[in-house]
């Protein structure tokens, strides 16, 4: 990027139109705008503009921004042209081999339930946000996802558990934006929904101020319909020979069974459950029953007679979830959570025989391998899947490393997996350590990426920790997860060659070490922000920052890192210091605290540029992003102005969008370069009228200048690979 040289002007007030003339090597993309003697920008000329080689000429009528004219005086003209374009490079912490629209594995949700059927693995991924809901990969080609059904992409059902007997898939909605729990089926031949002869028709979404349902939203034929919450299902599994279907209700400890093909109801009895709970049954091929019951798993035999059990397996602490193989071998595999954190075959009498896992899987110890499991999920309850196929490898959920894991059943225990799908969920909290780029974070897992090498699909990154391994008491609550919000708002290798992680948890931010070994522990611990503060923030250099707004000014504060303490961890001064304020005035980006994802930052750029940025969709139709000088008490600059996307840095708001929910998010300074994240839930697309993520970031040079924008808008067709495409991306770094 290049800056030719200021052109000295002397407009006078009232004064015909300034000509502007320059010379561009090549054809270029460029910005331009008038500045006083006080360094400020009082307009901006363009932006974005392609403009070809040689002369140019462009006039100036003499007015601001805001449309005054400008007092007599000198300006300067300055032009930035440049060939910058921002290049897609791949994905972090997906193994897909191919990124196409339908062949990358992705969903909302970690996979909460696996069905084998031959040579192909199916699974549920629970609630996905408009997207379908069953998901499937050949075991031959693991890493090529396989959309099985087209109509499973309704949002108002949770596909949630699986069964087969070889001609129907049966699935349970046990979750969505519907209050409805229910079980259905699906023909394995032709994809469409089977129908129960004693079934019942359910509409779970009815036209506005109508009686008339959605089409992809009724279900002409179900069963087990429920309502209350205690009767959402927690196990399903079907006879492959026989003629029973058996669904699990965890909050009543009931388990129902129903004649697979009609429908109707034969019989139920009691068995202690667990509420919450999935995939507590399993069938055998002769076609007993495997339940999950409390500390215990029993199998019950005579199902068509009068239900009993037949085997006890007691050589399990948390059993979680349960598995049987298609065909042949009447055991059941185990996942056992707690202190265990293993995958346990038992014989159909009960006699342990094989386990998958080390014992304590990642109890003590973060570092990733391929003979642990973790099965830690959401509000601090475990959650596994296992898939049993017929060709010698056993599948298992590796929850909370939000990865599918296949093990070989050959060598000694405990075995090591051999292959796995990965994919991160819906990841609202990530990072790049400051001090070591290298090492990328989503929500509590790590990433080493490999230096200077273009990422392709499913290589050149690989997960080494997993920080959620022996987190202190304080650090959990609903956030202790690799999923939406937890994990490291940032992370700084400092001075000392230690790293640093500032992280939320119990209402409080923490300061916590990720050491070189073992687990990460807490190093300082924040009192909630006082009013008119925000929450800290940790830069480059180890300072810690925040913002203090007043009744007419909102201050950039920063508490430098002073040095370290003699157990080497940082030390702060006490002593915050001012490094710019600026007026609170209408239509300037000064933070008006809306909901962004993240703690708003005020970076500095190598010029000594402090960044303040609005990104708030209600209460300002002026700029959105501006900037002071170290020191200063004005705006320097004002860019971004309110206006519908155009590729240009404008920022949309809800007076010209009135769908929009929330706009931007996070705003980074490297040398002279500017970045802020737009991803813009719910907003319109004023070309296509559509509605979605606007999935954009606005690229400005540090004198204000616009550079680029770039990122790809959920409303359009996406490219065949997807590239930059992304909803709710709240945390650029």
């Amino acid at each position: 990027m290049q800056m030719p040289s200021a052109a000295a002007l002397e407009p006078a007030s009232g004064a015909a139109d300034t000509r502007l003339s320059f010379n561009l090597p090549r054809q270029a993309t460029t910005s331009a705008g008038v500045y006083d003697e006080q360094d400020r920008l009082i307009r901006t000329l363009w932006r974005g503009e392609s403009l070809p080689a040689g002369p140019t000429l462009k006039t100036w009528n003499g007015l601001d921004d805001s449309g005054q004219p400008v007092a007599p005086g000198r300006v300067e003209f300055r032009l930035i042209q440049h060939r910058v374009r921002a290049v897609w490079e791949g994905v972090i912490g997906n193994s897909s081999t191919s990124l196409g629209d339908s062949r990358v594995h992705r969903s909302f949700f970690p996979t909460s339930s696996f069905q084998t059927v031959g040579t192909r693995m199916y699974y549920a991924v629970g609630y996905n946000e408009f997207q379908p809901g069953l998901h499937a990969f050949d075991l031959a080609t693991p890493q090529i996802h396989r959309l099985p059904f087209e109509r499973t992409g309704d949002a108002f059902v949770s596909y949630s558990l699986l069964a087969s007997d070889g001609a129907k898939l049966y699935w349970a909605s046990t979750t969505g934006v519907s209050r409805s729990s229910f079980v259905g089926a699906l023909e394995l031949d032709s994809g469409k929904r089977a129908a129960f002869s004693a079934g019942q028709q359910v509409c779970l979404n009815l036209f506005p101020g109508s009686k008339n349902c959605y089409p992809d939203q009724l279900y002409e034929s179900i069963i087990n319909l429920r309502i209350e919450a205690e009767d959402i299902p927690t196990g399903l599994a079907v006879q492959r020979q026989g003629k029973l279907l058996a669904v699990a209700n965890g909050g009543r400890n009931l388990i129902r069974l129903f004649d697979k093909a009609s429908g109707a109801a034969i019989k139920e009895f009691a068995v202690a459950l667990t509420p919450k709970a999935v995939n507590q049954l399993a069938m055998t091929p002769g076609g007993d029953l495997w339940v999950v019951s409390g500390s215990r798993v029993l199998r019950y035999a005579d199902l068509d007679g009068q239900p009993a059990v037949a085997a006890t397996i007691s050589e399990v602490t948390k059993p979680l979830a349960v598995a049987t193989a298609e065909s042949g071998d009447e055991g059941v595999w185990v996942a056992n959570g707690g202190s265990s954190q293993q995958i346990k075959k038992f014989d159909r009498a009960g006699r342990l025989q094989r386990v998958i896992g080390l014992q304590g899987g990642y109890a003590n110890d973060p570092t990733v391998s391929p003979d642990k499991l973790c099965f830690t999920a959401e509000e601090g309850r475990e959650q596994t899947a296992i898939g049993v196929p017929s060709d010698g490898t056993v599948w298992v959920v590796d929850r909370c490393n939000n990865r599918m894991l296949r093990f070989t059943l050959k060598g000694p225990d405990p075995l090591k997996s051999d292959e796995q799908i990965a994919y991160l969920p819906a990841v609202y909290t990530t990072t790049v350590d400051l001090g070591n780029p290298q090492r990328v974070f989503a929500n509590f897992l790590e990433f080493e990426v490999e230096r200077n090498v273009v990422l392709t699909p499913g290589k050149g990154w690989k997960l080494v920790r997993n920080w959620l391994a022996a987190m202190p008491k304080a650090l959990i609550d609903d956030r202790a997860m690799n999923r939406a919000f937890g994990g490291f708002s940032a992370v700084a290798t400092l001075a000392n060659g230690r790293t640093y992680g500032l992280m939320a948890a119990q209402s409080r931010q923490h300061v916590v070490e990720l050491p070189a070994t073992g687990p990460l522990r807490i190093v300082k611990t924040f009192a909630q922000p006082m009013p008119g503060t925000t929450a800290r923030v940790l830069y480059e250099n180890g300072d810690l920052g925040y913002s203090l707004t007043g009744p007419n000014t909102q201050s950039a504060m920063r508490l430098p890192l002073t040095g370290f303490d003699a157990a080497g961890d940082p030390v702060w001064s006490s002593d915050p210091v001012k490094l710019a304020s600026v007026p609170k005035l209408p239509g300037s980006p000064w933070y008006r605290g809306a909901f962004s994802g993240m703690p708003p930052r005020f970076p500095v750029t190598a010029s000594g540029h402090v960044v303040f940025f609005d990104q708030s969709v209600v209460g300002n139709e002026g700029f959105h992003l501006g900037a002071a000088k170290v020191g200063g008490t004005e705006w320097l600059w004002q860019a971004s102005p309110t206006g519908a996307l155009d590729g240009k840095g404008s920022f949309q708001t809800k007076k010209i969008d009135g769908s929009i929910h929330y706009g931007g998010n996070a705003v980074w300074a490297h040398g002279r370069h500017i970045v802020y994240g737009y991803h813009g839930e719910f907003y319109k697309d004023m070309q296509t009228g559509g509605m979605g993520q606007a999935n954009q970031f606005m690229h400005f040079d540090e004198s204000g200048l616009f550079i680029g924008q770039f990122g790809t808008m959920s409303t359009r067709p996406p490219p065949p690979n997807l590239a930059g495409l992304s909803g709710n991306a709240f945390s650029p770094a």
